[in-house]
């Protein structure tokens, strides 16, 4: 997980994942050993952990984890509902990770750096077909 900047847009940088019923039971497990191990080792070790609450945090609908699909981040057998429902509910049982407050405080760092053009790629992002629309008719 990382974030990278660039003069006008940041990206969040997310391996990709694929789902299916034998790999959520992997991610389960492995997320569950994470919580084992890490709670006799001295460092933060949950990077499963974090990784799954960034991905929870970033799907609020299904309309998400269709855009999640379509930047092929994630790739699933599994239906957007079901797969909204099992980040969600996996990521409500998890610690948090210390990647997890980096990555968020870096979105945060970008967001409160780039408020206009936050700002102004939202207004485009949510009407950009009656922008285009208005472009068409005017030309």
């Amino acid at each position: 997980m990382s974030i990278q900047r660039n003069c006008l847009f940041g990206q969040l940088s997310l391996t990709q994942l694929f789902i299916n019923d034998f790999t959520a039971c992997w991610l389960v497990n492995m997320a569950a050993y994470e919580a084992c191990v890490s709670a006799t080792s001295p460092t933060d070790g949950f990077v499963i952990s974090s990784y799954i609450s960034i991905l929870a945090m970033l799907m609020d609908k299904e309309e998400d984890v269709h855009e999640l699909r379509a930047e092929h981040l994630i790739r699933s057998l599994f239906s957007d509902y079901e797969l909204l429902v099992f980040f969600k509910s996996m990521a409500r049982e998890l610690r948090l990770g210390h990647r997890y407050f980096i990555t968020t405080e870096k979105i945060h760092n970008f967001k409160r750096e780039r408020p206009v053009r936050i700002a102004m790629h939202r207004f485009v992002y949510n009407n950009f077909r009656a922008i285009v629309a208005v472009l068409s008719i005017a030309t």
